[in-house]
């Protein structure tokens, strides 16, 4: 997703959890995904080229990272790879076909009653994420580009598939589910701490876990 987004996402999912100093930490390390030297050999950063496997491992891995910085103490890093995590499970959304299989499988739902872990649609063999045809694909990032390159590229490419921004079908239903699993991934590393860690990492004297 685009950065606006990435923030407006974690921000709505988080505001009540972090105090905003610690939010702001986190927020900047999504972003920091972005960054154009990730945008190469990180796949599993973003879901991108159909890296469902190495992108959940590194999921399991900032999980458990974040878990024991807090165990030591230090809740810089542990906001730090928080955020990092909550941008690569939003882009899970952003980057691949879960939310075209589920608004097939619920027509008549609205993007609220999103799931953003459904297992039929976790393990579908249908379950797919946007290649990138470098070095074609890089131009379409440019805006005056775009409207030239896009069409030259495969249907299965990032530039086709992506739901970045409200200008494709569906990004209200990614962006959902998106707040939906951030909150989850907040709550899932919450059940791991102590109600003195989580005030650390939080920053709140009586945080909402």
């Amino acid at each position: 997703m685009k950065k606006q987004y990435h923030r407006s996402i974690t921000m709505q999912a988080l505001e009540a959890h972090f105090n905003p100093e610690a939010l702001e930490t986190a927020v900047a390390a999504n972003l920091g995904q972005d960054a154009w030297w990730y945008q190469f050999g990180h796949d599993h950063f973003h879901y991108d080229n159909n890296s469902f496997a190495a992108g959940n491992a590194y999921l399991d891995q900032l999980r458990r990272s974040v878990v024991e910085a807090l165990g030591r103490g230090e809740a810089l890093p542990a906001r730090q790879l928080f955020g990092r995590l909550t941008h690569t499970a939003q882009d899970f959304y952003a980057h691949s076909n879960y939310i075209t299989l589920w608004r097939e499988s619920h027509p008549e739902a609205v993007p609220e009653e999103v799931d953003p872990l459904l297992a039929a649609l976790i393990t579908s063999p249908r379950l797919c994420s946007g290649r990138i045809y470098y070095p074609l694909e890089a131009f379409s990032f440019l805006p005056a580009l775009k409207p030239y390159v896009v069409p030259l590229l495969p249907r299965d490419s990032h530039a086709w598939m992506n739901l970045d921004d409200p200008s494709r079908p569906g990004f209200d239903c990614a962006h959902a589910a998106a707040v939906k699993r951030t909150k989850l991934e907040f709550e899932r590393i919450c059940q791991e701490l102590c109600p003195e860690q989580i005030q650390l990492w939080t920053g709140l004297q009586n945080p909402k876990a």
